[in-house]
């Protein structure tokens, strides 16, 4: 019973440092966005860009291993209410993005913004097609 107890603080303990890692990763995408804005240097902001990388994929590991110590399965989060407010999330993103098309001056970020608006784009179809996957899979354990 005290080994189970001592087991259960350690996975206790390294769910909050997973915790405060995965806040800390967060942190650090938002101010190398920040950055990314400022650097004009092709060199620099590729390196920026791999750290921007990095920083999503570690958040993916650790939400993965947060999950695997709550007992949680990562297609839990898989609902089709879930992918309905992603997609409506897309949406609303895509949306704004057009209004600002609509009132930017200049021509570069005219096109920056809309090459943004096709990744939204793109993003809504991935999301629906998940979404038809999630269904048909729920048929088949049904």
């Amino acid at each position: 019973m005290v080994q189970d107890r001592g087991k259960m603080e350690k996975q206790q303990r390294l769910y909050e440092l997973l915790k405060q890692q995965h806040e800390a990763e967060k942190d650090e995408i938002l101010h190398y966005s920040t950055l990314l804005k400022e650097i004009e240097n092709n060199l620099i902001r590729n390196y920026i860009n791999t750290l921007l990388s990095d920083g999503i994929k570690h958040i993916q590991y650790i939400t993965q291993a947060m999950a695997k110590i709550e007992g949680a399965s990562g297609s839990i989060h898989l609902t089709e209410e879930g992918i309905n407010h992603s997609i409506e999330e897309e949406e609303d993103s895509k949306n704004i993005l057009l209004e600002c098309i609509g009132l930017a001056q200049d021509k570069d970020t005219k096109e920056l913004l809309q090459s943004v608006v096709v990744d939204e784009e793109h993003h809504i179809k991935i999301l629906e097609h998940i979404r038809k996957l999630v269904q048909s899979y729920s048929k088949k354990i049904k």
